[in-house]
């Protein structure tokens, strides 16, 4: 009775004992993270309303921001938006609350830097956000809702959305993009794709602009591919070598 949970664990200590050993050479071979890790906390400053629930319900005081009142829209909107990365918790909330569902944690772990102070990240207001604004401006005219020639009301949305899209991805393609791969390895490589082929890079925007789904199939495609490629150069490089 009382050595059965002995007996369980030895075996599971057994078991550990004679499996495959695993060694993974970081950093040149990053850790496999599980779907739901929390590394680095990041913001889509488009999709921010500046509402300031995030920064009521964070427990440490991690979050802060600087909103503005829109001369045109006369709304409130979002300045510069500050993560300090030192004193969070990765507990959750502020993602859970943000009714934009703006806020995401990526597998980006390393985040350590020579300077504690280093570590505060300052998101600023793109200035491609505030170009639009004009145009929203006029409305007050009489020739406020007519939309530019040959295009509609949606289709304007849709383009708009694309730029700020593409400028986002030209910033920090690496961030945007771990919300469509499965980890920050896998971010990185797709970078580097769209980064050498602008086609992949508009293909991939235009899909993220109109369905998540289809943007996240096509992202993990083209890993995949890149992939069996480099697996393919690496087997024939030891191939040579052999020979």
């Amino acid at each position: 009775m009382y050595g059965t949970g002995l007996l369980k664990g030895m075996a599971i200590t057994l078991k550990y004992f004679f499996s495959k050993k695993i060694t993974v050479q970081y950093p040149e071979e990053m850790p496999q993270l599980q779907e739901r890790f929390r590394g680095r906390l990041y913001i889509e400053f488009e999709k921010c309303i500046a509402c300031g629930i995030c920064t009521k319900t964070c427990p440490n005081d991690v979050l802060s921001l600087e909103d503005a009142r829109d001369e045109n829209t006369k709304k409130k909107k979002l300045i510069s938006y500050t993560i300090d990365h030192q004193y969070c918790m990765f507990c959750n909330l502020c993602v859970e609350n943000c009714p934009s569902h703006c806020l995401h944690f990526n597998h980006d772990f390393e985040m350590s830097k020579y300077n504690r102070e280093d570590i505060k990240e300052v998101y600023h207001r793109p200035p491609e956000m505030d170009q639009v604004a004009p145009s929203a401006g006029t409305s007050d005219s009489g020739e406020a809702n007519e939309p530019a020639p040959g295009l509609p009301e949606e289709a304007l949305k849709k383009q708009k959305k694309i730029e700020a899209l593409m400028t986002a991805l030209d910033k920090n393609p690496v961030k945007v993009l771990s919300r469509y791969v499965e980890n920050e390895e896998d971010a990185q490589i797709l970078a580097g794709i769209i980064q050498a082929d602008r086609s992949k890079a508009e293909k991939i925007v235009e899909l993220m602009a109109d369905d998540q789904d289809k943007a996240r199939k096509v992202a993990v495609a083209f890993v995949n591919k890149e992939k069996k490629q480099r697996q393919s150069q690496g087997e024939g490089g030891e191939k040579h070598e052999h020979e």
